[in-house]
């Protein structure tokens, strides 16, 4: 029987976590004793093995799974591929092809045409449908690494370790320093819980958990202390589950997709135009016959007016580029394997080729800019001293063994983080991201060991006292021989202003006014550089005073200063190197972070991300923004801090409003909806959750920016390779059409049989695809602007060389079909009067051949875009295009040679081979010339630097813009902030107001040269 308060429902809870309602708890339920009671569970001995498994309370509060979609199978795929329009259009023509082949051709090959257009559907099928499969494998093995895991939960009194799926509403689970929160609960019992909760709320800062403050959300990590909890909701009906199913809207179609269709329609329209002209010519001119020949009618006729239909079927087979979406998912799928290798995993294809079109990138701050590991990189020990680097520093450690003894014991035993230690990659940080900075650091020092000493001294320890968020501290208790000590850290100007001596090489001495003072100057360079300072300090205590009651205020009282640090997350090497590539290219970055302005645009200028000219503004200041507001500022807007994740749907959805290509990143659940709104959503590989990665379209798989600027170079690859194709096939489009259209109208049939048509059509669009659809992209991609949103598919330079290379080809194809007479002593053919089939054949066969060679040597024409003369230009590399080439040269050989009467062809001598290489070849030059024309194609303008004084105020609003430093990167700036700032030491004494000045010139807090300017209205009244 299950043992619940039927007035306990599943969707109350789940609306008390979301509201964090603890004032309806209390009124509602008596508090949270009675509502672990209403639940049929016990506060210290949790549920019973029958209790939990009792199908009747899963069926009332849910399993702590999500209802996962079942694995599409390879022919869900192939089914979803053949239903694109064009492919359907060709399976319509295909059918249409075989019917009048077998009907009313010879049946011995009229079947040939349908057949080849239906393998060309096949093949187009197969390869999406696999990518799509591979693409959906892959993402699972992916998922599949965080999979199953345990969790402490008490059962029946005991504590007992039990798999996350079968958690059930009653639980009572207990949580350690490092553990992922597994569902929705309420705070029953702890000591110090500290709780990231930045993959939900945003919020960076870490979260005190306590039974004033007692909600625990699903998927948070705890960062330091233990607690127990009770479980309230779980799977679908957690906070995590919402946020998930959210995330089942469908996508739009991506700017090039879009164009994609917009070209096959154009393309299909003209050759249905084309198809319906030559079939209403041929049956003018038929029936003109007829009735001037007064010629009676037989049903016989009937197979003459079928041919001509299928003449305009061929012709609209011929024009609608079947070879265009092959090159599509050719390009994208050899595009995925080749990310793959620059650790970009992606999710959806079409991603590939809108990053190639980005003109924003919206990017995180940890872990993807930086590494995600807080460092020391700054530390004072003892007295402040400016004459040693930070290793002499260490150095001088070694050198005085009970000062290092110190340090260490300050180090560890006033920490729960600890660090799991690999030999093939990087250590993991478990706990206090900032206490393991701490660590690392002691671990360094030649012959230290945080995990031996706390070995050493774990009898020693007393009481710990974790960090309160009023006092700012934390402090361990350890006994040391007939007396105590106190280790604490904490904010370091707090534990800084209870400091009242100082250590030394030998004994502690009393801090003088000047050394506080100049300690707090430190404290505020160190802030000023973006550190996270923090202060280690200990003191002694005598025995009897143990037996009292020690409150904070006499552990935090009278310490000695041990040493100051500054901890930050560095950038990664790479970062700002990547971020400058991508502005090159035109590409707006921009950072969007939980932390403070100070430390975001310390960070944003090392990375290159905010300029002179660019703001930065906080996210209260944003929110205050209108629409047209923030259009003023947008285009100079490079950073937000304390950014929340409707701060970042905000801006995203609005630059995709104005027309923008964005590009965003995110790790948490909260990150989920922005990474949908955005054109493409780049999530963590290693440090996102399960919601971000099934929301976003590309996974980092090493968390790194440098890893966004590639795929940015592979995008505008797949963008240049799409449109090196389309024009490769519209030069073969237009060509055939009019020559099969010509040719049809003038002498009643196609110089160009269907079979060859569709060996053009289908062989050399196939490999043509293949060809031009894996070249390797190159450095050079990142020199140019992006493509914008609504910029045309085929530029004016294209255009130049499609109709340039189409006039080139049809003036000689034409120029041999109606030349027969001029040209037949050049082939060695008889007089024309005297032509057997046999020559008539040879003679088509020319036709053919040159066309195909013209063909053969546009495609390296087609190999650039731009006005570079050199079309050869890296060409040794493209091993597949190379292999294509010859390949394709090879079957033409063999099709004209031995192909026969199958393919309508003869052999031809060298004279006749040598015309038609020399016509093809000509296309180069031709090629040549046309890039001499100067076009230059339009594309979006760069964004000038914001202007302060042309950026109207905003009343009410602050927001900084930073100007070029006074002091360059590479002056003394550091030197001579040292030096006023022991002047302004002296200076606090001696009260002088001429260094009262200098001190307001080269405070790094206010002044204009380091940190921008920090722009105020006040409001309107």
């Amino acid at each position: 029987m299950l043992n619940i308060d039927n007035s306990v429902t599943v969707d109350d809870l789940s609306s008390i976590v979301a509201n964090e309602n603890l004032q309806l708890i209390n009124e509602r339920y008596g508090g949270v004793s009675n509502l672990v009671d209403r639940l049929g569970s016990n506060r210290e001995n949790g549920l019973t093995n029958q209790e939990a498994s009792n199908p009747a309370r899963v069926e009332m509060f849910g399993r702590n799974k999500m209802d996962e979609i079942a694995q599409k199978s390879f022919l869900f795929f192939v089914w979803e591929a053949i239903h694109d329009k064009t492919l359907v259009i060709l399976i319509v023509s295909a059918v249409v092809s075989i019917i009048l082949g077998l009907t009313v051709e010879d049946p011995k090959t009229g079947w040939i045409d349908g057949t080849a257009i239906l393998l060309a559907v096949l093949i187009v099928v197969m390869v999406t449908a696999g990518n799509d499969y591979n693409k959906e494998k892959k993402f699972r093995k992916l998922n599949s690494i965080r999979n199953e895991r345990n969790v402490s939960t008490i059962r029946s009194g005991r504590v007992s370790p039990i798999s996350v799926y079968d958690l059930v509403v009653g639980d009572i689970v207990k949580l350690e320093t490092g553990d992922t929160i597994p569902a929705d609960g309420i705070y029953l019992s702890g000591q110090g819980l500290s709780v990231d909760e930045s993959s939900m709320t945003g919020e960076s800062d870490s979260k005190r958990k306590s039974n004033t403050e007692p909600f625990l959300l699903s998927g948070c990590q705890v960062l330091e202390g233990s607690a127990t909890m009770v479980v309230v909701a779980v799977g679908m009906h957690s906070q995590w589950g919402k946020l998930k199913l959210l995330l089942q809207s469908p996508n739009s179609d991506t700017p090039l997709t879009q164009k994609l269709e917009k070209l096959a329609e154009v393309i299909g329209k003209f050759g249905l135009v084309a198809a319906i002209l030559v079939f209403a010519v041929l049956l003018l001119k038929y029936i003109i016959h007829f009735t001037t020949t007064h010629q009676k009618w037989q049903w016989s006729e009937l197979g003459t007016i079928v041919g001509f239909i299928v003449t305009a079927i061929t012709i609209i087979v011929v024009a609608v580029p079947e070879g265009l979406p092959l090159a599509v998912t050719i390009s994208l799928a050899y595009s995925m394997i080749k990310m793959m290798k620059d650790n970009n995993l992606v999710r959806h294809l079409e991603a590939c080729e809108t990053m190639g079109g980005a003109t924003n990138i919206c990017s995180d701050k940890t872990g993807t800019l930086t590494q995600n590991r807080m460092t020391v990189i700054r530390k004072c020990i003892g007295k402040v001293n400016h004459d040693y680097s930070e290793e002499q520093k260490d150095n001088l450690l070694l050198e005085s063994p009970d000062f290092l003894t110190l340090l260490s014991e300050a180090i560890s035993l006033n920490s729960t983080a600890y660090i799991e230690k690999h030999q093939d990659r990087l250590n993991d940080h478990i706990g206090s991201k900032t206490e393991c900075a701490l660590l690392e650091w002691l671990d360094k020092i030649p012959n230290q060991s945080y995990d031996v000493v706390r070995n050493e001294n774990k009898s020693r320890l007393v009481r710990t006292y974790p960090f309160s968020s009023e006092k700012k501290m934390s402090a361990a208790l350890l006994k040391n021989g007939n007396k105590f000590r106190v280790y604490a850290k904490g904010a370091a100007e707090i534990v800084v202003s209870q400091c009242s001596s100082i250590i030394t090489e030998r004994d502690p001495i009393k801090m003088t006014k000047e050394e506080k003072l100049l300690l707090h100057k430190e404290i505020e360079i160190y802030a000023s550089d973006g550190l996270r300072t923090l202060v280690l300090a200990y003191k002694d205590i005598e025995d009897q005073h143990i037996g009292n009651d020690l409150s904070e205020d006499i552990i935090y009282s009278d310490l000695t200063f041990i040493c100051l640090v500054g901890i930050k997350d560095p950038i990664r090497k790479e970062v700002p190197k990547a971020v400058k590539k991508c502005q090159n290219a035109g590409i707006f970055v921009r950072m969007l972070t939980g932390d403070n302005i100070l430390t975001a645009k310390n960070i944003a200028r090392e990375c290159n991300i905010l300029r002179e000219g660019g703001i930065a503004i906080e996210g209260p200041q944003f929110r205050q923004l209108t629409d047209n507001q923030l259009d003023s500022i947008i285009p100079h807007l490079q950073v937000i801090a304390r950014c929340s994740p409707t701060d970042k749907h905000r801006l995203v959805h609005r630059l995709r409003e104005l027309g923008e290509v964005v590009a965003v990143t995110g790790d948490g659940v909260n990150d989920a909806p922005q990474l949908k709104e955005a054109d493409v959503g780049f999530s963590m590989g290693i440090a996102g959750t399960e919601v971000a990665k099934e929301a976003s379209d590309i996974v980092l798989l090493d968390d790194n920016f440098n890893s966004i600027a590639r795929a940015v170079l592979w995008g505008r690859n797949v963008y240049d390779s799409i449109r090196k194709f389309i024009q490769f096939q519209l030069t073969v489009n237009i060509v055939a059409v009019l020559i099969a259209f010509v040719g049809s109208i003038t002498n009643g049939e196609s110089p160009l049989r269907p079979v060859q048509l569709l060996w053009v059509n289908l062989i050399m669009d196939t490999l043509g695809a293949l060809a031009l659809a894996t070249e390797p992209p190159t450095e050079e991609l990142f020199n140019r602007l992006p493509y914008g949103r609504y910029d045309s598919l085929i530029t004016y330079r294209m255009w130049r060389n499609i109709i340039g290379q189409a006039i080139y080809q049809i003036s000689f194809l034409m120029a041999i079909l109606y030349g027969a007479e001029t040209l037949t002593t050049l082939f060695d053919l008889p007089a024309l009067s005297a032509w057997t089939p046999q020559d008539k054949t040879t003679y088509h066969t020319i036709i053919f051949n040159t066309f195909v060679f013209c063909q053969f040597f546009n495609e390296i024409n087609s190999r650039v875009l731009t006005n570079d003369l050199n079309v050869f230009r890296g060409i040794h590399k493209c091993y597949i295009f190379l292999g294509v080439l010859f390949f394709s040269i090879g079957v033409q050989i063999l099709l004209v040679e031995f192909g026969g009467e199958f393919f309508g062809t003869r052999h031809l001598d060298y004279k006749q081979w040598f015309f038609c290489i020399i016509i093809g070849s000509g296309g180069l030059i031709w090629g040549f010339i046309l890039r001499l024309i100067p076009i230059k194609d339009k594309q979006i303008q760069q964004r000038p630097p914001a202007k302060a004084e042309l950026l109207d105020e905003i009343p009410g609003i602050n927001y900084d813009i930073e100007r070029q430093p006074l002091l360059g990167p590479k002056s003394n700036w550091r030197k001579a902030q040292n030096i006023f700032k022991k002047i302004n030491v002296i200076s606090a004494f001696r009260n002088q107001p001429r260094l009262k000045r200098t001190k307001a010139l080269f405070s790094t807090k206010n002044s204009n040269n380091q940190t921008g300017l920090r722009r105020q209205s006040a409001p309107r009244q």
